[in-house]
């Protein structure tokens, strides 16, 4: 939401509403001293106390210290520890911490901004859906379903409309930002039976709870934390510690689990591993028993529900696309409510250091997304994090990978899972495909095994760039010209079984993109 500038006199950040000179493009984040420790600065000579409060801050991979960049990560990933570059001005560095107090005193005017801002929102949304049961039976008087009514405008019109109350008593459709520019009070005509806070054991979740716990009523909500089966352990032991700090605050405040009644591993040995394309995990483990656990009580009907929950436009490309509030989204009776969508990932943390709040170990260890063990979402270095800090944890599932990728015919384990590529194939153990595709390796050549392809094995091999070939028997050699360079390639047939070779293209990685691509046209990827 600010811009965000270093401030050398605290070692932290500044808040800004406009961009500058110096203006940072990426938000940093705090640097504690366990992840000095994981990267082994202390064997690099450099000296920094085991404190409470952050060291230095990264923007990606690079680490600044008081505003200076001190040294940059490469090379981490499930099976290999990050290397270490230092910056020729950071050897044998002594730390001190970042000023916290001080950093929050000169950014307090910002915070003060966006929590208001959220909390408002919060309540404003509460106050409209809590409402709606007695706006339903007004609006039911009129014989008239506004809402359909507003629903088919939307189609038609292609504008958001919105149900709003006239002077004289009655109701009527308009453009919601029309409704918005006059001051109409805008009504809701959905149904809420529960309000809830998702918690996750990240820190916008976290962040997200705290602001409704100051926006409604501790009684008008619960909390519901989803254990996967495969959370990382300081997630658990957070949940427990956030569930007593807040009964302590607010003894009317429900806190729940929900569980999937089998273990995550059994639906690994049935189904397969996960994958990018074939993310059943989440549905399965997290999405199936939340909404179990939401029926009414007493009968069999779906609750409907109103989830305020910490999704931030930052995060990804598809998020920042979203809606603040999103109707039906990932299940009909549900609405989504997103009080820090436009929130970066700096301000998120000045909130958890202003109010003392605690913060999960993961991120202090240096993972910058908290989720499950493994994730086919999860980049290569939150991958190492866990296999160096939880790798007991994790040694079931990084087993049933490896296994599956040994069953699938792949040479290279190691350099096939470290690499991610099994993040990026569907399907699973026990579904059936008429036609799949194999990444067999990526370097030095790429290699894929395409089954029975449904198409010419050509067909979409003209989008990546102008090529020839000469065909012998089932063998087919040929050249491709991408980027003004010259790639050799062979196409081996056999049966239902045909293997692509594009030779010394490692170094090339949108052309190995581009290729896979033009390959998973003709076949379906799978895991």
């Amino acid at each position: 939401m600010f811009k965000i500038t270093w401030d050398k006199d605290t070692g932290g950040v500044k808040l800004s509403s406009y961009a500058k000179e110096d203006t940072i493009g990426v938000s940093p984040r705090p640097v504690f001293f366990e992840e000095l420790d994981l990267l082994k600065l202390n064997e690099l000579g450099w000296q920094y106390p085991h404190s409470k409060e952050p060291l230095l801050w990264a923007c990606n991979k690079q680490y600044f210290y008081q505003g200076k960049l001190v040294f940059e990560v490469k090379g981490a990933n499930i099976y290999d520890s990050a290397t270490v570059t230092l910056q020729p001005n950071a050897p044998n560095l002594i730390l001190e911490p970042v000023d916290i107090k001080s950093m929050l005193e000169k950014n307090k005017d910002e915070l003060f901004l966006i929590e208001s801002e959220a909390i408002e929102f919060i309540r404003d949304t509460y106050m409209q859906y809590s409402s709606a049961r007695e706006s339903v039976e007004r609006v039911s008087t009129n014989q008239i379903d506004f809402e359909k009514l507003a629903s088919i405008q939307t189609k038609k019109t292609k504008k958001l409309m919105a149900i709003v109350k006239e002077d004289c008593g009655s109701f009527d459709i308009m453009p919601l930002e029309s409704a918005k520019i006059e001051g109409k009070k805008v009504y809701q005509t959905t149904r809420i039976d529960k309000f809830i806070a998702s918690f996750s054991g990240g820190k916008d979740s976290q962040v997200v709870l705290d602001l409704c716990t100051r926006a409604i009523p501790p009684h008008a909500f619960e909390v519901i934390y989803s254990d996967t089966g495969y959370e990382l352990p300081p997630s658990l032991s957070l949940y427990k510690e956030v569930e007593i700090h807040y009964n302590k605050l607010y003894p009317e405040l429900k806190f729940s689990t929900a569980l999937n009644h089998e273990n995550v591993l059994n639906y690994w040995d049935k189904i397969g591993t996960p994958s990018d394309t074939h993310r059943w995990c989440c549905s399965v483990m997290k999405t199936a028993p939340l909404y179990r656990s939401l029926k009414i009580e007493g009968t069999n009907r779906q609750a409907r529900v109103l989830t305020f929950e910490g999704v931030r436009a930052e995060e990804s490309t598809r998020r920042s696309n979203y809606n603040r509030i999103g109707k039906g989204v990932k299940h009909s009776t549900v609405i989504n409510a997103s009080p820090i969508l436009d929130w970066n990932t700096t301000e998120i943390l000045l909130y958890l250091f202003k109010y003392n709040l605690p913060i999960n170990p993961a991120y202090r260890q240096g993972m910058t997304r908290v989720g499950c063990l493994i994730c086919p979402f999860s980049s290569e270095w939150n991958d190492m994090i866990s296999q160096t800090c939880y790798t007991t944890e994790l040694k079931p599932f990084l087993t049933r990978v490896e296994y599956s990728t040994k069953r699938a015919g792949i040479q290279d384990i190691h350099d096939y899972i470290k690499d991610g590529n099994w993040k990026r194939r569907a399907g699973g153990r026990g579904l059936s495909f008429s036609s799949y595709m194999e990444i067999i390796s990526v370097k030095p050549d790429l290699i894929i095994k395409c089954f029975s392809p449904q198409k010419n094995i050509l067909t979409w091999l003209c989008a990546v760039g102008e090529f020839n070939i000469n065909k012998s028997n089932e063998k087919i050699t040929g050249e491709i010209i991408y980027d003004k360079k010259i790639f050799k390639f062979n196409i081996l047939s056999k049966d239902i079984e045909t293997i692509i070779t594009f030779e010394n293209s490692a170094n090339f990685p949108s052309f190995q993109g581009l290729l896979k691509r033009a390959f998973d046209f003709v076949a379906t990827v799978i895991c």
